[in-house]
């Protein structure tokens, strides 16, 4: 989707943590961007958000610096956050007399008063409303799961700061649990262990290649090693340091472990002949973080039921938000 070209009157958001996705009902069409913000801080002004932002990183100077204007969906600074927006719904092609309709996906942490804040700062920024849709059943019908029935069905999302599941029947949540836990929490796990063993300082993304390159969560015994190099944490200067993929899953595990906890706390809260449809239907995966090698084996091994992954991981809640969203009546 190009520029400037001005999407159908609602727009479906995920606000997410690491990436802001929004969608077209009508085309089913998804945009994904960093959720990142440009801004000046000595005048509070957002000069860019998305890739424009990010492509600042590591070079922004003087008053000008790169931040995460939202974390699990939360507004860091709600005057940032509606400069923000404005410039999110120019990008969509939205102006002064083009207003969108926005349905935003709603964490199932988000209180009524977060969400007041939230549908504000969107409707001050330009939107004409705002509705909310439950991030759980947003992730199932993105994932086209059959939640209408009276069997069983369950969803997990796992994305950069959030783990969630539930289980669905007849339409809503028979169960929920959440965490603030996720594939972000790996890679701080991972840069803690590092800096304390070693005194090894690395930059993120260098700690995301290790990750993924290393970290099996279905093998603790996996007979691979790196040569890394980064940041003295004590003189500053250059470190290298040979890690190995028994390193990386040991800072890895109890992450992994409080993640598995958050998914079966939901299916054991399940009734009993819900969980038995279950056996069947299994659980679906979404969410980035879900793409974690070996975490559909260990998940599996702790519910003992079926664990498959969602066809569309990392942008089933934005689009199940665009579909709940068309089959609602939105204020105009």
């Amino acid at each position: 989707m190009a520029k400037g070209i001005r999407l159908s009157k609602s727009v479906a958001l995920d606000l997410g943590s690491s990436t802001i996705y929004w969608c077209d009902p009508e085309t089913e069409e998804v945009v994904a961007e960093p959720n990142l913000a440009l801004i000046d801080q000595k005048k509070g002004r957002v000069i860019e958000v998305g890739e424009t932002a990010a492509s600042a990183l590591g070079r922004a100077e003087g008053n000008h610096e790169v931040i995460h204007p939202f974390r699990n969906g939360r507004m860091a600074d709600v005057a940032i956050a509606e400069r923000y927006f404005r410039i999110l719904f120019r990008k969509m092609g939205f102006g002064k007399f083009s207003k969108p309709s926005i349905g935003v996906s709603a964490p199932l942490f988000f209180t009524a008063a977060e969400k007041r804040v939230v549908a504000s700062t969107m409707t001050s920024a330009g939107a004409s409303s705002v509705v909310f849709v439950d991030s759980l059943l947003a992730a199932a019908v993105g994932s086209s799961m059959d939640i209408q029935g009276p069997y069983g069905a369950m969803v997990a999302s796992i994305g950069a700061q959030t783990t969630f599941a539930g289980v669905m029947a007849l339409g809503e949540a028979l169960t929920s649990s959440w965490e603030l836990v996720g594939g972000d929490s790996i890679g701080v796990a991972i840069s803690n262990y590092l800096r304390s063993a070693y005194n090894l300082v690395m930059v993120d993304a260098d700690v995301e290649e290790l990750k993924l390159s290393l970290l099996d969560l279905s093998n603790p015994h996996l007979d691979l090693s790196a040569r890394v190099v980064g940041r003295n944490s004590e003189t500053g200067g250059e470190l290298e340091a040979t890690i190995t993929a028994a390193e990386i899953y040991d800072a890895a595990s109890e992450t992994a472990k409080l993640m598995l906890e958050t998914i079966v706390s939901a299916l054991t809260a399940a009734p009993a002949e819900i969980s038995n449809d279950l056996v069947g239907s299994g659980v679906t995966l979404v969410g980035r973080a879900s793409l974690t090698k070996g975490l559909d084996e260990i998940l599996q091994a702790a519910c003992a039921i079926p664990v498959r992954r969602s066809i569309i991981v990392e942008r089933a809640v934005v689009l199940g938000t665009a579909r709940v969203l068309g089959q609602i009546s939105v204020p105009k």
